[in-house]
C-alpha cells in the first residue's frame, strides 16, 4: 500500500448522486474515492436507497428543486474544480441537473446510471431521453455497453457499431466518451473516444462477483484527478482503470452478498494494463 496522499485544500469535487447506505456505491463511494486521492468531496443527494450487498429494497427520489438547492449551496460557497453525476433517478431530476449544468464553470463527468452491468434497466424511457439532453453539458460520459446501446439505439454487435455509438454520443454533445465494454475475449475493455480517435484500454479480468461500486469508483477517480490538475485524459483514464482493477483485486468479502470494492489508492500493485 502506498503512503497516504497529501491533501490538496483547493481541490474540491462535487458528486450529484444517490445514497447507498451500505457505502459501496453512490455518493458514499464517490466521497471515499475523492478522499483517497486527496480531494475534498461535497455532495448533492438525488435519491435515497434502502440497499445492502444482497439487493435494493426501496428507492425514494428527492424533489428536483431540493437537488438543485443542494448544488447551489455548494457552488455558492465552494469552488468546485469538477463535478460528476451518479444515479439521478428520474427525468425530472436529470432535466433539472441539465438546466443547472448550463451555468457550471467546471467540467461535468456524467456516469449515466441507466442499465446494470448485467443489462437490467434501472430507469424509465423518458429518463433516457433526459440523459440525452444532459450529454450536451458533459465533458466526459462513462456508459457501460448496455447504457451505450440504450442511449444510441445501436446494437453493439461489432467494432464498427461501437465506433458509431461513440460517435453518436459526441453528436449529442459529449466532449469525450469512455465506453465500459466489459468482458471482451477474456479481458476487461474500455474505449476512450475523443471525437477524432478511439483509444482502447485492456486489463486482466478478475473472476469475482465482488464488484459493487466499480463504476462509481472509476468515474470518481477520473473526477478527482481532474480536480488535482491533471490534463492528459488518456493518462487519467489509464490510471483510473488501473486503480479499479487493483481495487477489485484487493477486495475481500465483508458482507453476505456482492461486496464493495476496495477504495484505497495503491500505486505499486503488480497489475498490468495495456493500451492500444
Amino acid at each position: 500500500m502506498s503512503e497516504p496522499k497529501t491533501f490538496s485544500p483547493n481541490a474540491v469535487a462535487l458528486t450529484i448522486a444517490g445514497s447507498d447506505p451500505s457505502g459501496g456505491a453512490g455518493l458514499q463511494a464517490d466521497l471515499k474515492t475523492f478522499q483517497q486521492f486527496g480531494v475534498y468531496g461535497a455532495s448533492a443527494v438525488t435519491m435515497l436507497t434502502v440497499q445492502n450487498t444482497l439487493g435494493v429494497r426501496r428507492i425514494e427520489t428527492i424533489p428536483p428543486d431540493l437537488v438543485i438547492d443542494q448544488i447551489n449551496a455548494i457552488v455558492d460557497d465552494f469552488n468546485p474544480i469538477a463535478a460528476k453525476t451518479g444515479a439521478l433517478g428520474n427525468a425530472a431530476i436529470i432535466d433539472a441537473v441539465a438546466e443547472r449544468a448550463e451555468r457550471f464553470e467546471f467540467p461535468l463527468i456524467v456516469d449515466p446510471v441507466m442499465v446494470s452491468k448485467h443489462g437490467h434497466s434501472l430507469i424509465e424511457d423518458d429518463a433516457v431521453e433526459a440523459y440525452r439532453r444532459l450529454l450536451k453539458h458533459a465533458f466526459l460520459v462513462t456508459p457501460n455497453r448496455f447504457e451505450l446501446e440504450r442511449l444510441t439505439g445501436i446494437t453493439l454487435d461489432g467494432p464498427d457499431a461501437v465506433a458509431q455509438a461513440i460517435h453518436d454520443l459526441h453528436v449529442m454533445g459529449a466532449r469525450f466518451v469512455l465506453a465500459k465494454m466489459g468482458d471482451i475475449d477474456g479481458h476487461s475493455e474500455h474505449i476512450l473516444g475523443s471525437g477524432k480517435e478511439n483509444f482502447a484500454v485492456h486489463a486482466d479480468r478478475i473472476e469475482t462477483n465482488h464488484t459493487h461500486g466499480a463504476g462509481c469508483v472509476l468515474s470518481a477517480a477520473i473526477t478527482a484527478m481532474i480536480c488535482l490538475g491533471q490534463t492528459d485524459l488518456k493518462e487519467i483514464v489509464h490510471r483510473a482503470i488501473r486503480q479499479v482493477v487493483i481495487a477489485i483485486h484487493n477486495t475481500h468479502p465483508i458482507a453476505k452478498g456482492q461486496c464493495p470494492i476496495e477504495t484505497r489508492v495503491m500505486e505499486n500493485e503488480p497489475i498490468e494494463i495495456a493500451a492500444s
